[in-house]
Formats: structure tokens, sequence, C-alpha cells
């Protein structure tokens, strides 16, 4: 029987050692390549200016011939009726010109100039961000943005810097990992700027790295769809596809584990290596409540004094203390590496975020292993493996 016991126990020991291996920290798994979170909120222009201003087409594109002999007409004419004192008619030509030649900046600034003069303010605020957008570096570019202040509400300046400043704390919350107070400070400058792609990629990051993954994946799609020619869309569809889908909280999942040896995998989407260290348990019980019945010879004095002998069953159960003390340990470990595994997952999760601290995929790694086996002279040893090291790659 007792080698029969020491069989089944190196078995159980091969049992835990691969059931209750895991790996914690920046694993394989995580992120690659991490993501870095927008630094600015580049959507909103200069300052008095809205996302929805933006051009109609590239840049650089050159209208057909016959249409710039068109356009140069238009705004010919528009610069005569403009010294004529005649802003309406000016206005209609350049609005002309505008729609044959929309990248034109000097058109969009001649636009502006005489919607200012009809008093038109919210259409010359719109046109002088256009030509700031189509000419960011035009020699009259700081007499433009003055121009955009002072016809601007106080309010409107006030709700974009209020926007700025709260996407500024939002990006710090998230480099700082304090990823729901980063959520709550992105969620405010979607709520003043609907159309500002880069809060909906820097929010969808810190509900990634909480393990918020249909959250996260309906912010990345509303920034794809508000940035549609973005660099960075492949890198974002690939990173979609293998975000975190759980986040287990690891002191409730170390509680959990002290239920009863297993549950703790179990409770972290691990089945079959709860149902293995739960069966472990139970050999390991099963093995401690065994006994054994033997006769003894024993001496006795009759009520006269004399001497005599006579045979008793004794039942013992000799690995009761070590299966014992072996089951606390196990219980206790399986809690332990399941708590492991829980914080590994919210280190993962966490890895869609580009860290300064390590370079991506340069973070510490953890092995955190369950051991127990038998020694010789019928003792048996339990231990827990930890092992850290940091990828060079």
């Amino acid at each position: 029987m007792a080698r029969r016991l020491t069989s089944t126990l190196r078995c159980a020991a091969i049992i835990a050692s691969l059931a209750a291996h895991a790996r914690v920290g920046q694993t394989q798994s995580a992120i690659r390549p991490p993501l870095a979170p927008k630094p600015a909120l580049a959507a909103l222009g200069p300052a008095g200016c809205t996302p929805a201003v933006a051009t109609n087409g590239p840049v650089n594109s050159t209208p057909a011939p016959d249409v710039a002999d068109s356009a140069r007409r238009l705004i010919a004419s528009g610069v005569d009726a403009a010294l004529q004192g005649d802003h309406a008619a000016a206005r209609d030509a350049f609005l002309v010109a505008a729609r044959l030649a929309p990248n034109n900046a000097r058109v969009a600034y001649y636009l502006g100039r005489e919607y200012e003069d009809l008093g038109e303010l919210p259409n010359a605020t719109r046109e002088y961000c256009r030509y700031l957008t189509l000419l960011p570096s035009a020699p009259d570019a700081d007499e433009v943005r003055g121009r955009i202040l002072r016809l601007t509400p106080a309010a409107e300046i006030a709700r974009v810097d209020e926007a700025r400043a709260a996407f500024r704390s939002g990006v710090t919350l998230l480099q700082q990992r304090q990823l729901v107070a980063a959520d709550s400070a992105f969620g405010s400058v979607i709520r003043a700027v609907p159309s500002a792609s880069e809060a909906y990629y820097n929010r969808a990051l810190a509900r990634a790295a909480r393990g918020l993954r249909d959250a996260a994946n309906t912010d990345f799609e509303r920034y794809l769809q508000l940035a549609p020619g973005a660099s960075d869309q492949a890198a974002i569809r690939a990173t979609m596809a293998r975000l975190q889908d759980r986040v287990w909280d690891a002191s409730s999942v170390f509680f959990q584990g002290l239920i009863a040896p297993g549950v703790g995998q179990m409770a972290t989407g691990r089945p079959i290596r709860g149902v293995f260290i739960l069966a472990l348990g139970g050999g390991i019980a099963a093995a401690g409540l065994w006994s054994k019945t033997d006769l003894q010879i024993q001496e006795y004095r009759d009520p006269f004094g004399n001497p005599y002998t006579d045979s008793v069953e004794v039942t013992e159960r000799p690995y009761l203390l070590p299966a014992a003390g072996v089951l606390a340990g196990v219980w206790l470990l399986s809690a332990i590496e399941a708590a492991a595994f829980a914080r590994g997952s919210l280190a993962r999760a966490r890895g869609i975020l580009a860290s300064s601290a390590y370079p991506a995929g340069g973070g510490p790694r953890r092995r955190v292993a369950l051991l127990v086996a038998p020694q010789t002279h019928g003792r048996i040893g339990v231990g827990l493996s930890v092992q850290t090291a940091r990828n060079t790659r």
C-alpha cells in the first residue's frame, strides 16, 4: 500500500506541476507591438476652430485646366467687387470659386474676409479655419488666428480650451495607468467635441487595458470612422482581434481559491486545471484517510492480579498528518497560483499600452509553478516556484 501511495503522489505531483503552472506579467499573449496614446487633440486645429472644418479633398490636388481658369476669373471678379464695396457680390463669386477649387487656401481667406464684412461671423470663422488647415504655415497665420479669436464667442473658445485641457489630463492619466480616471477624462472630451477621433482612440486604450473588450472595440471602430485615412488602421485592426477578453480581480480570485482546491482555477476560466487540482486534493484526502487494521497481542491482568494475553484489532491512519499537510499546501498554493494568473490577466490587458519603463515586449516575465513531490523515507515536498526574467528581445 505504501508503494501504491507513493506512486499515486508522484502522479499527483506531475498533475499539480502541469495544472498549476502559469505565466503572469507581460507574456507572449500581451499585445505586441503596444499602442501609444495620441498626445494631442489635433482635430480641433487652431484655437476657436472646430473639427467640422476640413478640406474637401487632398490639399495638393490640381483642378482641370478649364476649372482652374473659371476659378481664376471668379476670384478676380470677387476681388473687384470687394474693392468696390459690393461685399455680397464678392462673397457669391468666392463661394462659386471655392466649390470649383476647394483646396485653394487664398479663396478661403478671401471668403472669410467677405463673410466678416457682411457680419456673418460663424461663416467667417469657418473659412479662416479652413484657410489655416490648408496653409498652416501661411505668413499671415498669426493675423488670421487673431481674427478667429476675435470672432469666436467666448463660450465656444472656453469649451474648446476645456476639451484640450481634459484631453491633456487624460493622456497623463493614461500614461500613469490610472485607467478609470483617464476613461472619464476622454469621455468628457467626447461629450464636448463628438468628432474628436483622438479622444475615442485614447479611451479605447484605457478600456482595453481594463479588459473591457467590447467597449474598447466600439471606440476603436468610431476612431476609424472619424479618421478613415489614419496610418495606423492596420495596427488597430490587428490589436482589436487580440484584445484580452476578461480581467479578474486577484484578491477575489484568491478567496475563491480558498473555498476548495481548484476553485480559483475554475473561476479564472480554466476548468480543466481546476478539475485536476480538485482531483489531486481529493486523492490526497483519500490517501490521508486510508487506514489499516492489525491484530496486536496485548498483556492484561485479571481482577486477582494474574497476567494474561489477548489479541485486539488496532486501526491506524499512518498518512493522516502528512496528507493533511500536503493538502493544506496544495489548497493554499492553488489559491496563490489562481491569484497570480488573475494579476497576469491585468498585466496582459495593460500590455496594449506602450510603456516608457519597458519597451515593447521588454517587460518583466514571471513563471509561477506549484510543485508537489514525494521524497525518500516517506517524506513529501511541497513548494511554489517563482522565476522572474526580463525579455531582452
